[in-house]
């Protein structure tokens, strides 16, 4: 076999048992370990074994052996005398301790060497030695490598037993090495706060590489890794062998797969989803430290084949393992055609869930994802090492080292501090009493481990051997493509193209987005180095997972992530052309051409069969004028094609042209309009839509800098985004100055649609100090008066409830708020009278729409079925009516949650003619929890579906599938709408893919998201007015107040809760936690819940006496009220040194910032909103603004309250984590700016505000340019007579444009725009607060009855 491995290759070969095992039992398990420092005669002896390594190194190949840490119970003499540990049995009799890993599995046919001496050290050491001198042997595989060196706590009661003349049972040297340990409960280094804090490297691991790189320099250790600890064993020299891809892989095929290599089946609750796997794979860049070594199988020596594990997958693990960023470790027979073999572990057939068979979806990632740690020879150069690793592979390639920030030294490991007095870590594990018994551990006894071992093959072991194979071969489907017998050929490819392409063996790994359809389905990622990008799309999922992936899909793949991580000179050129080929066949994906740049932003779709695996490689085109003009050919087609979904102007060449030619000068500005136009009339286009092409490439490109500065997107390297007034001084200069006739005609026929946005009327149930029950009132208050102080048009209809909260009648009249007309509203079987109230405050036109009967307070219980929907349809229809009789022709219409929902629905059903048809019909989203957010009416049997009352389309409201007839109004403003948002990009992506209207969801290309913010200045007024100026007295404001203190104690760190006592803000998270955090910090903490109990609801209720009795047993550490209505949120937000928010789900969430802008971090579950503002504290990059828990138990919520303390331990770090708390706030400014933005790019509009754009107007208009008229110059127009809104209209331009004119700066009175204009005569006005006038000291003339001012330009 091994000049055809090393042909395939093959770098290293591991002889799995090798070593001498018992010689009396003929049936020893290989990892019973007699001798290690014999080879087995059972194989052959030394004589073979010899010849065997000499074949091994002869063909360039390196030999890898066992490294065992354990020993027989039958062992050789030679270890009579080897230390070992004892435990206590059941009868309190001292017996040997059983070799363990300490977290699992427990090998009752050996014994636990005693780890604490440095002798059982040596003893694994001096055995690696040997064999490297003896064989050249240069590789070891240490199974359990993620316990090494094994320690179990010791036994103090036992030790410290004295006997009956009073002396100690146990010497002191035996105390000390601890001879008598408690049964499999782990201490030592995995648990200590040098590895789980501190990530010092593995002390055993680094002496024993030290010492044998000190042999030779290509020696390296394959290291098993279970228990997510394979950073901190690359870290220390060694390279991680993991099986976690294995059982997640096989989690998706509905089977666990244990750590004694057992396969069973489990229910579909612990089967792992596709986006484990992109986790996993995450959680593995993150932990890793940079160009770690992997080593990656598909199977192991215990389990069976892969077929049997995965089921068709099993071609998908062959390109995993050959595609991933690590090397593969193919079992050898593996690629046989077979799915059993003899010396495997148990297949159940059956379910089963036990507590061997993992959730992956629960434990991966650990929470928080820990950085990247340094590279093992970093680790290693504190000990001034000549470090060196080996690879093993059986595909060829090894990873190089790397550099990254060094975290500590062994050499001062002994004075790793501690938490507490019984050195106890963050975890609960690490002291003598203080390491956690595992709840998990199998006994492995002999005669199960007899099953691995190389033992004699009977005729009906044959036969069963047979049947088992033929059975699970004709599951898997032959006649359908799926021929395990043939997979050899599969394997033999992807090893050849993974020798072909270097890109898969050391290039670097990126994962990339899949379109949120296609999530639960399939995987993507690249690959990629210097020379080649490879991106890698799985389908994952077949008829066998349901019969909705039986056909082929279209799906969706998003390259945006590689962008962050190529390196500058990939991307440094725009222009590089590229296509995408399939891998396999060198055949273009279809005929189309891109630059990189464009391959980054846009997503593409690919169509694949089910299980298929798609491997492209970005071909770089020559820039020849063939494929330059149809490569822009193309453009403009997609471009006509793909309008209304673009959003980032670098998806399209043409777009990124104007993008980045307004950045750097408005002849590259000019250029690039220019191109549009002459490519669009190549097209056969006519005027009006090369007008609208232009206004869409302008808002895109002026889109971007607010979509870079408040979405996230990736920031361009090679230009600053430009503005929407830069871009509109340049436009406007082409309008007067231009050399080319059709681009002047062009700028001059969009340069007034593209500034002008129109009205935008905001629809909501609730506003401001008028009816606000909930965020949505808040949000859409704030958001309107600061799109209103941006000089936007904005309105906002509401109800006018009989009664507000305050329980208020009139309340509109009281703030001067007037009727001003009477409407009537259609309702299907009545006709209603409404009135309007209409006033203006802050810049925002209120109308209230009246009806008392339907209105009576805001989300009254509307007293049936019938009577809700008629409210809905009220509100709706209510609200297009006011704007009709009003005149109001809206740009957008903004409709907020469930009660205006079916308004888009109306609008464009033709309800109201063509009045709204040019109207941008928008529905945010501020809460989609339960049916009860979604508005929805159930109607009686006798109802039907309410088609008389509505008398919209049935399928608007009732989707006919559901069991139940549903009359959905937020169905209709999904269907109905233009698009839709909501307040947090992780709650979009959480409505997109798990919520049961995502079919619907997803209908919107583009939707919009941005968190909530507050109005910082007001609410930092408000903490000095009721909190204090500073953090310190705000604390002993409330020490004094709720803790009965007579000073403030800064040394106790106070947390506090402020909301309402329900469900979703997970109040019993804290509840649970409050003894054992008491306990851990030795009673030196406190705990605020500030919010009232309703006692009508049960859970409410129970926290209400859970609180009591905390209060009654802590009463120095925890203080509730929920009796009480708690007044002193704001002096919580400054008070507090943490704030506490563990919702079970937050949509979007305010409190963090009110939190957040007094300097306070805040512990949060991340959902929703929170985990888009609240992020993970990282004391060394100082980034962050608290500590979130992934994993919504227990567990995760303490660790993350506990990490929190440890901060706070630190005074100069907590100091940075307030400051860095602070500067996260969002201000409601910066909320404005991104949705203004988002309806700007809904009208294909560029927001610029007059006061910029006057100022860019003056500063280009200098600016010389090839495409403005030689004889052009610079002109100021002043107007000196006072006024607040002055304009300038006039014959420069065609009369085209209103010019903005604003105050000189020397003289406020003089106000002045400075325009670009050739050699000529021209005619102008001034626009003065609205009124036409003339300039009396600047020249006239009269022209058709009509006088204007004059102006020569020589």
């Amino acid at each position: 076999e091994l000049p055809g491995i090393k042909m395939r290759g093959t770098t290293a070969v591991y002889i799995n048992g090798a070593l001498q095992r018992p010689t009396d039992d003929p049936d020893a398990a290989p990892f019973n370990i007699a001798d290690s420092t014999n080879v087995s005669t059972r194989l052959g002896g030394e004589p073979e074994f010899s010849q065997l390594v000499n074949e091994i190194n002869r063909l360039g190949m390196t030999t890898i052996i066992d490294g065992i840490e354990r020993i027989s119970r039958w062992a050789h003499r030679k270890y009579n005398n080897f230390p070992t540990v004892f435990t206590l049995d059941e009868r309190k009799m001292k017996v040997p301790h059983a070799g363990t890993d300490g977290r699992e599995i427990m090998w009752n046919d050996s014994l636990l060497p005693n780890y604490r001496k440095v002798e059982t050290w040596d003893r694994l050491i001096d055995d690696a030695k040997f064999f490297l001198k003896k064989y050249n042997v240069k590789g070891i595989r240490f199974d359990n490598a993620q316990s090494y060196p094994v320690m179990m706590a010791s036994d103090v009661a036992e030790l410290h037993r004295h006997d009956p003349d009073g002396e100690f049972h146990y010497s002191e040297e035996e105390m000390f090495f601890a001879t008598v340990v408690k049964k499999n409960q782990e201490t030592g280094y995995w648990v200590s706060n040098a590895a789980i804090d501190l990530e010092y490297p593995n002390p055993f691991f680094v002496k024993f590489m030290r010492e044998m790189w000190r042999e030779s320099d290509e020696y390296f250790v394959l290291a098993e890794s279970h228990y997510g600890r394979k950073g901190l064993l690359a870290l220390s020299g060694t390279i991680p062998h993991g099986m976690t891809l294995v059982q997640i892989l096989a989690s998706l095929s509905g089977k666990s797969v244990r750590r004694d290599g057992t396969v069973a089946r489990i229910p579909d609750s612990k089967r792992a989803t596709i986006k484990t796997l992109g986790r996993f794979l995450r959680t593995n860049k993150d932990v890793l430290p940079k160009n770690t070594i992997m080593a990656l199988s598909t199977c192991s020596h215990n389990t069976p084949y892969p077929g049997a594990i995965y089921g068709r997958r099993a071609w998908a693990a062959v390109d995993f393992v050959t595609m991933l960023p690590a090397i593969p470790m193919l079992l050898l027979g593996e690629d046989s055609g077979q799915t059993h073999r003899i010396n495997q572990a148990e297949v159940i057939q059956y379910e089963q869930d036990t507590i061997y068979d993992i959730n992956f979806n629960k434990v991966i990632p650990k929470s928080p994802t820990k950085k990247a740690q340094q590279a093992a020879a970093d680790a290693m150069s504190a000990l001034s090492l000549e470090a060196g690793a080996g690879g093993v592979t059986t595909a060829a390639g090894v990873g190089g080292g790397g550099m990254g920030k060094k975290k500590g030294s062994l050499l001062n490991l002994t004075n790793v501090p501690s938490r507490n007095s019984s050195n106890q870590s963050l975890n609960g594990t690490g002291g003598d009493d203080a390491a956690v018994a595992s709840t998990a551990v199998i006994n492995r006894e002999t005669e199960e481990l007899k099953k691995l071992s190389v033992r004699s093959v009977s005729k009906q072991d044959l036969q069963e051997l047979r049947s088992r194979n033929q059975m699970t071969r004709q599951e898997l489907g032959p006649d359908e493509g799926f021929d395990i017998e043939k997979i050899r050929g599969h394997y033999d490819h992807r090893l050849a193209v993974r020798q072909e392409h270097s890109v898969l063996r050391t290039g670097e790994f990126c994962g990339l987005g899949v379109d949120p359809l296609f999530k639960e389905q399939a995987f993507a990622f690249a690959r990629f180095n210097d020379e080649a990008i490879l991106i890698v799309i799985m389908n994952l999922k077949s008829r066998q997972d349901g019969p909705e992936y039986h056909a082929n899909a279209t799906i969706g793949v998003q390259l945006t992530k590689l962008l962050h991580a190529l390196p500058d000179k990939m991307i440094e050129d725009p222009d590089i052309l590229v296509r995408p080929v399939e891998l396999f066949d060198s055949k273009p994906l279809n005929d189309e051409i891109f630059t990189l740049e464009e391959m980054m932003f846009r997503k593409f779709n690919v169509e694949m069969t089910p299980l298929q695996t798609l491997v492209l490689r970005l071909e770089n085109l020559p820039n020849s004028e063939a494929n330059v003009r149809k490569h822009l050919q193309q453009s403009v087609m997609r471009l006509q094609s793909e309008a209304g979904e673009l959003h980032d102007p670098r998806e399209n060449v043409l777009l990124a042209r104007v993008a980045r030619g307004a950045s750097r000068s408005v002849s590259a500005f000019a250029a690039a309009l220019d191109d549009i136009r002459r490519l669009l009339k190549e097209q056969g286009m006519d005027e009006e839509g090369i007008q609208y092409f232009t206004r869409l490439a302008l808002q895109r490109s002026s889109g971007l800098l607010y979509n870079v500065e408040y979405e996230g997107l990736v920031a361009p390297k090679d230009y600053s985004p430009p503005s929407g007034e830069r871009i509109i001084s340049y436009l406007s200069h082409l309008t007067t100055g231009c050399n080319k006739p059709e681009l002047m005609k062009l700028a001059r026929s969009v340069i007034n649609k593209t500034q002008k946005i129109g009205p935008l009327v905001f629809l909501a149930s609730e506003i401001g100090r008028f009816s606000t029950a909930g965020g949505l009132g808040v949000m859409v208050d704030e958001l309107t008066k600061c799109l209103a102080a941006f000089g936007l048009d904005v309105y906002v209809i509401s109800p006018y409830y009989t009664a507000n909260r305050k329980n208020e009648t009139r309340y509109l009249e009281k703030d001067g708020f007037k009727w001003t007309f009477n409407f009537d509203v259609n309702l299907g079987d009545e006709v209603v009278t409404c009135g309007c109230f209409e006033g203006e405050e802050e810049g925002v036109k209120y109308c209230f729409m009246e009806r008392g009967d339907y209105f009576p307070k805001v989300y009254a219980d509307p007293g049936g079925a019938a009577r809700h929907l008629k409210t809905i349809m009220l509100a709706s229809l209510g609200s297009l009516e006011i704007c009709c009789q009003k005149g109001l022709i809206p740009a957008v219409i903004t409709t907020n949650d469930w009660l205006p929902s079916m308004a888009a629905g109306y609008a464009k059903q033709g309800f109201f003619g063509s009045f709204f048809e040019n109207t941008t019909f928008f529905h945010i989203i501020h809460n989609l929890g339960e049916g009860a957010y979604e508005g929805r009416v159930y109607p009686s049997k006798g109802d039907g579906t309410f088609d008389h009352i509505h008398r919209l389309p049935t399928h608007l409201l009732v989707d006919p599938w559901w069991a139940k007839v549903v009359v959905n109004p937020s169905r209709c403003a999904l269907l109905s709408s233009d698009t839709w948002g909501t307040v947090s990009p992780s709650y979009l992506k959480e409505l997109q893919s798990i919520h049961p209207l995502k079919d619907l969801l997803n209908i919107a290309k583009t939707p919009f998201a941005y968190p909530n913010g507050i109005r910082q200045k007001e609410r930092e007024k408000l903490l000095r007015d009721k909190a204090g100026s500073t953090h310190e007295e705000a604390k002993k404001k409330l020490q004094q107040k709720y803790f009965n203190f007579q000073d403030a104690d800064h040394t106790i760190p106070l947390f506090a809760f402020v909301g309402r006592i329900t469900s979703q803000k997970g109040v019993h998270m804290i509840l649970d936690a409050v003894e054992e955090l008491v306990h851990f910090s030795g009673g030196k903490i406190q705990i605020l819940l500030g919010g009232p109990a309703n006692y009508a609801d049960e859970y409410s209720a129970n926290c209400a006496r859970r609180m009591h009795d905390l209060r009654g047993r802590f009463g120095n550490q925890f203080w509730a009220a929920p009796d009480e209505f708690f007044t002193d949120g704001p002096l919580c937000n400054l008070g507090a040194d943490f704030g506490v928010m563990p919702s079970a789900f937050e949509p979007g969430g305010i409190v963090q910032q009110e939190f957040f802008v007094a300097g306070t971090p805040v512990v949060a579950f991340k959902t929703g909103g929170l985990k888009d503002t609240v992020h993970e504290w990282n004391s060394e990059t100082g980034e962050g603004n608290g500590f979130n828990f992934e994993n919504y138990n227990h567990g995760d919520f303490v660790w993350a309250m506990k990490r929190a303390l440890k901060v706070f331990q630190d005074p100069q770090d907590y100091k940075e984590l307030r400051q860095s708390a602070y500067d996260t706030t969002i201000d409601v400014t910066d909320v404005a700016w991104a949705w203004s933005s988002e309806f700007h790019r809904l009208r294909d509009a560029i927001y610029a505000r007059s006061s910029k754009i006057q100022e860019e107007l003056c500063a280009t208009a200098s600016e010389p340019s090839e495409w403005f008229v030689s004889d052009s110059r610079v002109v100021t127009f002043k107007w000196t007579a006072g006024g607040l809104n002055i304009f300038l209209k006039g014959s420069f331009d065609g009369w085209t444009q209103m010019w903005p004119l604003l105050p000189s700066g020397a003289d406020p009175r003089v106000k002045m725009v400075t325009l670009r204009l050739p050699v000529g005569e021209y005619e102008y006005k001034f626009s003065v607060d609205g009124n036409w006038a003339l300039a009396n000291d600047q020249p006239k003339k009269m022209t058709d009855g009509f006088e204007n001012n004059l102006i020569h330009v020589s």
